[in-house]
Formats: C-alpha cells, sequence, structure tokens
C-alpha cells in the first residue's frame, strides 16, 4: 500500500492558502451584500455584456442631455428676469412721458430726460447681465458682453443729432441709427458687440433648442431706442427750445409703448422655450428611472442566496481553524 505524506511546512502553506480563499470569498460576498450587486457581472450575465452596455450607453447620454437642459433652464430663467424688469421700467417710464402735461416746465423736462438715461443705463445692466459666466443677450458669443455703455451709446447718437431742430427731425435720426444694418456705422457695430442668434442645443433624444433672442433683436433694440431718444435730451439736443423737447419726450415714450408687445411676444418666445425645456427635464427624468430600474435588475445580488453562501463560508472557515487547531496539537509521542 503506498503511503501519502505532506510535511509540516507543506500542511502550514496548505491551510494559509485555504484560509486566504475562504477569507477572499466573504469578502465579496460581504460587500455584494451591502452593495446589492454582484462582484462578478461577466459570470452573472454569462459573458453577454450587450444590453448592460446599452442601458450604460443611454444612461450616459441622457445625462448629458440632463446637464444641457440644466444649462438651457438657467439661460432662459436669466433671460426671463432681465426681460421682465426691461419691461416694467420702460413701461413706467414710456407713460410718464407720454402723458406729461403740456405745461412743464423746462426743468421738469431735464429731470425726465435725465430718468430716462439713468434707465438706459440700468436696461443695459440687466441686458448685459450672465448665468453660469455666459453673458445672456450674446447670442453665440456668449463669452462677450453684448452692449456698450450708456454714455458710448448717447455719444455716438449725440453726433448723429447735431445741428438738427425738430424733435421728429432726432426721432428719426436716432431711429435710423438704431435700425442701421452691420457696416453702416450704426448701433449693430458701435454697440452691440455679441453675435448672432444661439445655435441649437441639444435637451433630449428628440428635442433641441435655439435661443435667439439677443441684445440685437427689434424688441430689445426699440427699448434702448426710446431711451436713448429721451435720454438724449439731457445731453442737450433741441437745446433752448422746450417745445420741441417736450414732443421729444413725448415721441420717446411713445415709442416705449409701442415697443411693449413686441417685447412681450420676445418673453413669450423665451418662456415657450422654457416649458420645452421643462418637458425634456421631465422626460429625461422618468427615462433614466426606468433605465436605471433595468440596470439594477441585470446588476442585483440576490440577498438571500447572498446570506446563504456567506454562512457556508463562514462554517467552512470554523472548520478549518478546528482542523488547523486540532493538527496543531498533534504529538509524536502520544501516537506511539
Amino acid at each position: 500500500m503506498t503511503v501519502q505524506s505532506i510535511g509540516d511546512q507543506a500542511r502550514a502553506f496548505a491551510m494559509q492558502a485555504a484560509s486566504s480563499r475562504i477569507k477572499t470569498t466573504m469578502a465579496t460576498l460581504t460587500a455584494e451584500l451591502s452593495s446589492g450587486e454582484v462582484a462578478d457581472l461577466g459570470s452573472r450575465l454569462q459573458g453577454n455584456t450587450q444590453a448592460l452596455a446599452g442601458i450604460e450607453s443611454r444612461l450616459s447620454m441622457l445625462a448629458q442631455f440632463g446637464r444641457n437642459a440644466a444649462e438651457a433652464a438657467a439661460h432662459t430663467r436669466g433671460m426671463q428676469d432681465a426681460l421682465s424688469s426691461v419691461q416694467s421700467m420702460t413701461g413706467d417710464l414710456g407713460k410718464g412721458l407720454y402723458l406729461e402735461p403740456l405745461g412743464v416746465t423746462d426743468g421738469l423736462i431735464a429731470a425726465r430726460s435725465a430718468e430716462a438715461a439713468s434707465t438706459l443705463q440700468a436696461v443695459i445692466g440687466q441686458l448685459n447681465g450672465t448665468v453660469g459666466q455666459r453673458f445672456l443677450f450674446s447670442g453665440t458669443q456668449s463669452d462677450t458682453q453684448p452692449l456698450a455703455s450708456a454714455d458710448t451709446i448717447l455719444t455716438a447718437l449725440t453726433a448723429q443729432v447735431a445741428g438738427l431742430a425738430t424733435a421728429q427731425d432726432v426721432a428719426q435720426a436716432v431711429s435710423a441709427w438704431f435700425d442701421a444694418p452691420p457696416g453702416m456705422g450704426g448701433f449693430a457695430d458701435v454697440a452691440y458687440h455679441g453675435g448672432s442668434g444661439g445655435q441649437l442645443t441639444p435637451i433630449a433624444e428628440d428635442a433641441t433648442i435655439a435661443l435667439t433672442t439677443t441684445a440685437l433683436s427689434p424688441a430689445l433694440r426699440d427699448s434702448l431706442k426710446g431711451l436713448a431718444m429721451a435720454a438724449l435730451v439731457d445731453h442737450g439736443a433741441l437745446a433752448g427750445d422746450g417745445a420741441e423737447r417736450r414732443k421729444l419726450l413725448q415721441a420717446a415714450g411713445k415709442a416705449l409703448l409701442d415697443n411693449s408687445p413686441p417685447l412681450i411676444a420676445e418673453m413669450s418666445r423665451i418662456g415657450y422655450a422654457q416649458q420645452v425645456i421643462a418637458t425634456a427635464q421631465t422626460e429625461g427624468t422618468a427615462a433614466t428611472a426606468t433605465l436605471q430600474i433595468a440596470r439594477n435588475t441585470l446588476r442585483e445580488a440576490d440577498p438571500f442566496a447572498t446570506s446563504a453562501a456567506l454562512s457556508e463560508s463562514e462554517t467552512k472557515l470554523q472548520t478549518l481553524y478546528s482542523v488547523i487547531g486540532r493538527l496543531s496539537q498533534l504529538k509524536l509521542a502520544d501516537y506511539l
């Protein structure tokens, strides 16, 4: 009969390897039990990871759409807040200028014009606002401040209306300067430094938006036009002719009131974009939740099977320690 023997050191190494193997298994099972996910996905899915990869890819894409939508939501909210403020300021001032009594004094005319100049500066400040270090009304050049200062605009207009003697001529000159196309030395060249309407931004798999409103948009430009027209009186336009100065203020007030519907329409356009963004965010959140459930189903570990395997490994480890203890107590003298 052949007798197989094993030395003490070899036995110690075998016992240590078995102990390490069981402890590794227990660590894996403990991690699965705490995380709820299997450690070996390849074995769980029998090597077919295509479905899981597809889910992960769609989740990554939805996450990017979500970031785009969140950025667009913040941008449109900032635009809406700015235009609401502009509409409030220009509407109140427009009514005051247009309905001013006939017998106003030169001092009151000067005060009204100074108020218009101050409002022009405040409106430009609103249109030069930023969200997340991006200018709201610069179009594609969102890293560039869209509008020059009120002083720059009024200085250019003062040169345009120099020598004109009637409120109608001044109003026409101001309107022509603001409406001049690029390259003609008007508002688009002197005062506006942004780009064209915003580029398309994907916010969902089947939804994109383009924020086309800029400080060069007609509704915003006409608000600045009416304010600048009134502010020119404070900068010396029609000096010495109180009646024409009052007519110019009245024309500016009417321009601001006439521009209220286009300004509200521009706000409605942005409001529609906000609605599209909100819908895309809701649908994206729902799709993400569904995909996460599907992913978790593929990756989840059965808690009962894992607990049973962990208990079995603990039993094996205890048994191994018992064997090691028994072997360590063997003595040759006892055997003999």
